[in-house]
C-alpha cells in the first residue's frame, strides 16, 4: 500500500473516531489491534512480507568441510515469533500499537525487519565474535487485506445498534 492511501485512510480514520466516545474508540482500536496481530502473525508463519511476496530465505548452513548441511525439512523461520503471546496490543482512545513483549523477541524482529548486523556466534578457534548482515525482511507492516480489516471495524463502530 502507498504511502499516500495509508495517509487517507488514517485521515478518514480520524475523521470517523471524533464522532465516538472514547471508551468506544478504545474498544475499537483493541479489537482492530488484535486483527492486525493475528494478521502479521499469519504472515510470519507463512514466511511472507506484507505487500505479499515471499521473504528472503535463511542463508544455508555449511559444515566443517564447507558442504551444506541437511536441516530435516526444517526451512521456516521465525517459528516462535508467530504466536501470538510474543506481541502486545498497546490501545487507547488515541490508536493502536502492536509491540513486542520482550527485548529477546524485540531485538530479533528488529535486527530482521530493518536488515541490521548482529552476532550470530563465535570463531571456533580465535573466539572472535562472527557478525552476519540479515537481509530486510518485514515482519510487521499493514496490508492490503488490513485495510479492508480497518474499514470493516469502523463501519461496526457507526453502524447503530
Amino acid at each position: 500500500m502507498a504511502d499516500d492511501d495509508l495517509s487517507r485512510l488514517d485521515d478518514w480514520m480520524g475523521q470517523v473516531l471524533q464522532g465516538i466516545s472514547p471508551p468506544a474508540r478504545k474498544k475499537a482500536a483493541t479489537k482492530l489491534g488484535r486483527e492486525l496481530r493475528q494478521a502479521n502473525a499469519k504472515r510470519i508463519g507463512q514466511n511472507t512480507e506484507p505487500d505479499g511476496s515471499p521473504m528472503e530465505g535463511r542463508k544455508p548452513r555449511l559444515d566443517r568441510r564447507g558442504r551444506v548441511r541437511a536441516n530435516g525439512g526444517r526451512n521456516r523461520m521465525f517459528q516462535g515469533l508467530r504466536e501470538l503471546k510474543h506481541w502486545r496490543i498497546d490501545a487507547d482512545e488515541t490508536g493502536v500499537n502492536v509491540t513486542s513483549v520482550n527485548a529477546v523477541i524485540d531485538r530479533l524482529a528488529s535486527v530482521n525487519q530493518y536488515g541490521e548486523t548482529a552476532p550470530v556466534g563465535r570463531h571456533p578457534v580465535t573466539r572472535e565474535m562472527i557478525r552476519y548482515r540479515y537481509p530486510e525482511r518485514r515482519l510487521l507492516g499493514f496490508a492490503p487485506d488490513d485495510e479492508k480489516l480497518t474499514l470493516d471495524i469502523a463501519a461496526k463502530m457507526i453502524e447503530p445498534d
